[in-house]
This record gives C-alpha cells, sequence and structure tokens, in this order.
C-alpha cells in the first residue's frame, strides 16, 4: 500500500516510480524524485525513517490490540510463531515478518498492523545495550517474553550478566502493575533477571521452563518411533498433552512460553494446544527436508540460519535423538563470540561426540582446531568456506545420510544446502 523511500545500501527513492508501477498506493519521500511521477501519489517528509517511526507510533497508539513483544538470545522467531499460531483462534492475530526485529523491523511492524487486530506479537533483537529499551517503549507490550539468555552476541558485553542486563529492557515499556513479564525459568541468569524486574517494579511475573518451581512446566517430551512426538506441559496445575509430528526439544520447550502468554491472557488453554499441533519447523531453523539429487537420496536437517553456543548444542542434541543409520554434520563457526570464542567452539566437542555422526565437515577458522580433538571413528574434513566444501560435496555425500547443516549467518552455509538440492533456502 505505501513505499517507503529508506536509505540502505541502495537510495529508496531509485525505486519509487517502479514501486508505484507494482501496486504502491503512495509513496513517502525526502527528496525530489523523477517528475514525470504522479505528485499526488507522493508524500514528502524531512526524514523517512522518522516518518516510518511516526507511523509506527500513531498505529500503536490507536490499536485496543493486546501486544505481546518477544526476545531471547535464542528462539526469537520460533516463539513468536508458536505464539502468534495459538493466538490466532482467539481473534486476528498479527506478528513480526520473518525475523523483522530490529531498528526497521519493530516499526515496520507497528505500522503494518490491522486496525482491526485483537493481538500483536512483535519480535525484537539486540546486540547493543540500550537498544531494547527503545523498542519496549515504541511498543508497549502488554506482555514480555524473554526466551533465554546465553552467549549470543558475547562479543559486544563483558560477561553473560550484562547480557541478561540488556535483554531485560524489554521490560521498561510494560505498565509496572498491569504488565506482565514471562521469563524462562531454566537460564543461569534468572536471579539476575528478576533483580531487573524488580528495579522495573513490575508487579507480575510468570515463568515458564522444566524445573519443579517455574509455573508453566514441560513434563513429558518423547520422540515416537513413527516419528510423532508426545508432550505434556502443567500450565498453573493444569495438565495438557499434546501429540504431533517430528519436533525438537528446544522447540517445545518455547511452546511453554507461548502456553504462558495463552495463560496470562486467560484464554481457553485446550484451544491453544490444538492448535499448535500444526506448527511447522521453518527452512534455515531446523526443517528437514528430504533429497532425491543424482541418483542419491538424503535427509537435511536445515538449520543453517544462524548460531551461537546454545543453539548449535541444541541442534546437535536433537541429531543425537534422530534415528539415522548415517549422520552426518557440516558446522560453520559461531560468530559475535569475541574473545571466548575458542573455549566456546571447543566447548562443542563434547555434543558432537554424543550425536553418533559418521563424518563431520568443520568451516571456517574457528571451527577448525575442534578436528584435532574428535575421536578417529569420526571422518573429519575441514574447509576455509562454504564454496570450498560445495566444490567436493558430491564425493563427501554418498546417499542415505542425515545431514545436519549449522552455523552462523556471515558462513552462509545456506549455499551447501542449495548445491544439496534444498529450493528456496533463505
Amino acid at each position: 500500500d505505501l513505499f517507503i523511500a529508506l536509505n540502505g545500501a541502495r537510495d529508496g527513492h531509485e525505486f519509487v516510480a517502479d514501486a508505484l508501477a507494482r501496486g504502491a498506493s503512495a509513496a513517502i519521500i525526502s527528496k525530489d524524485v523523477d517528475p514525470s511521477i504522479d505528485s499526488s501519489k507522493l508524500i514528502k517528509v524531512d526524514n523517512c525513517l522518522e516518518a516510518l517511526q511516526e507511523l509506527a507510533e500513531y498505529k500503536r497508539k490507536n490499536s485496543k490490540a493486546k501486544f505481546i513483544a518477544v526476545t531471547g538470545s535464542v528462539g526469537k522467531t520460533s516463539t513468536k510463531e508458536a505464539i502468534k499460531m495459538m493466538l490466532e483462534p482467539y481473534g486476528k492475530t498479527c506478528a513480526s515478518y520473518g525475523t523483522f526485529n530490529n531498528f526497521l523491523g519493530v516499526p515496520l511492524t507497528l505500522a503494518s498492523i490491522a486496525d482491526d487486530a485483537k493481538y500483536v506479537v512483535v519480535e525484537m533483537g539486540m546486540n547493543a545495550k540500550g537498544e531494547l529499551s527503545e523498542f519496549s517503549k515504541q511498543v508497549i507490550p502488554d506482555i514480555a517474553v524473554i526466551t533465554t539468555v546465553s552467549e549470543g552476541h558475547i562479543e559486544f558485553f563483558d560477561s553473560i550478566e550484562d547480557i541478561a542486563d540488556a535483554k531485560c529492557e524489554i521490560f521498561e515499556g510494560l505498565d509496572i502493575n498491569d504488565g506482565i513479564a514471562i521469563i524462562n525459568r531454566d537460564i543461569s541468569t534468572y536471579e539476575r533477571c528478576m533483580e531487573n524486574i524488580d528495579n522495573v517494579g513490575l508487579q507480575n511475573v510468570i515463568s515458564f521452563g522444566k524445573r519443579l518451581d517455574a509455573n508453566i512446566r514441560l513434563v513429558l517430551y518423547e520422540a515416537m518411533e513413527d516419528s510423532s512426538t508426545r508432550l505434556k506441559y502443567n500450565v498453573l496445575g493444569e495438565e495438557i498433552e499434546i501429540a504431533m509430528h517430528s519436533m525438537p526439544l528446544h522447540l517445545c520447550e518455547n511452546f511453554a512460553a507461548a502456553f504462558a502468554v495463552i495463560s496470562t491472557l486467560k484464554l481457553d488453554v485446550e484451544l491453544a494446544a490444538s492448535a499448535i499441533t500444526a506448527y511447522q519447523t521453518v527452512l534455515g531453523r531446523g526443517h528437514v527436508v528430504s533429497i532425491a539429487k543424482g541418483g542419491k537420496s538424503y535427509q537435511v536437517i536445515c538449520d543453517y540460519y544462524n548460531s551461537n553456543p546454545q543453539s548449535l548444542r541444541a541442534s546437535l542434541l536433537n541429531l543425537t535423538q534422530c534415528q539415522s543409520a548415517d549422520k552426518i554434520a557440516i558446522l560453520g563457526d559461531m560468530g559475535e563470540l569475541g574473545k571466548h570464542s575458542a573455549a566456546l567452539h571447543e566447548a562443542m566437542i563434547s555434543p558432537i561426540k554424543d550425536t553418533g555422526i559418521s563424518k563431520l565437515f568443520l568451516i571456517g577458522d574457528a571451527m577448525m582446531p575442534l578436528a584435532k580433538a574428535c575421536p578417529e571413528s569420526i571422518y573429519v574434513q575441514c574447509y576455509k568456506t562454504a564454496d570450498e566444501m560445495i566444490a567436493d560435496i558430491d564425493q563427501q555425500i554418498t546417499g542415505g545420510e542425515l545431514i545436519l547443516i549449522k552455523g552462523s549467518r556471515s558462513m552462509q552455509l545456506e549455499k551447501i544446502a542449495k548445491a544439496l538440492g534444498v529450493k528456496n533456502v533463505l
């Protein structure tokens, strides 16, 4: 409906005519464009980004929806999608598109919400102190969720406690009396987060996790032989059982956070449980694709969108639990770990051994040292880049394997997925 000419790697003003030709009703601009463009479709402002932020502020102030904000070192997007699915039976639900969670994504989400939305789920990311504070005050959430706190982005912080402090900025936009904080009871920085919550003055806190003292608990996770998953949750004393297709444990833990949202809104938990059974893993974030190519067939666990120590451990645990006679892991460097990088990569040796893989392909300077610590029973090959492995891939993959692909965005491991035959890679 509306094109905003923002400046990025390219100047958005270059695309105004094309946007209008493709059906945009109007364009917001901050400088003169081609005079042949219909001036009645142009709205000129001093600053296009500020105009977007003002649109977001207007939409937020005039919305009667309940707003749920989601952040965390791991699991933001999957938890956002789970919350959305659980809320949809109760009314129109809008949510952040994809991973639109930064200084552009948050106002874009707010500016785009439907006028008759009943629920809005906003994903928020950060890699510096102060970012979530700003987002939270833009969104003014009724409920704010921290999925987890881990070493992701620790390059930009002094400690994991500092990361916890930055994550807790998401609570700053909550009303101290009516706002609800939802937090992972299992994380090592739980007490630190509670200190932050007390400092903000929030009165309402709900916890989720596997611990017995969590308000919303994942009680049972059982991977069945027929590739289904059996789950049981305790939601404030009410037991909920779910049977669904194969689902990694870490995603099922995220569902507990979504149940916490449903519970705090006083909605029917059973209906939400029924809705979440249709949840599908997303390509790039754990989705399994069956491939038949060049006379070979195999399966690829497409988890290449990003990687940090906690998410890699979760992916390796999922691979460990997978039933397959021949398992392979393709692992790229984890980024933004700073001075902790070597130690955090080295710590992956034990979970790698537990997977039962026959072959390990390590990509990037940080991953390569792990080769020396691997047992002789695992065939190991190292590559500097994804492109190097692609040149060798036909010889390394023989057919019948279950292949995990996991690495940070900077490693571009989606190229390997594409070379293996995965379509529509991110």
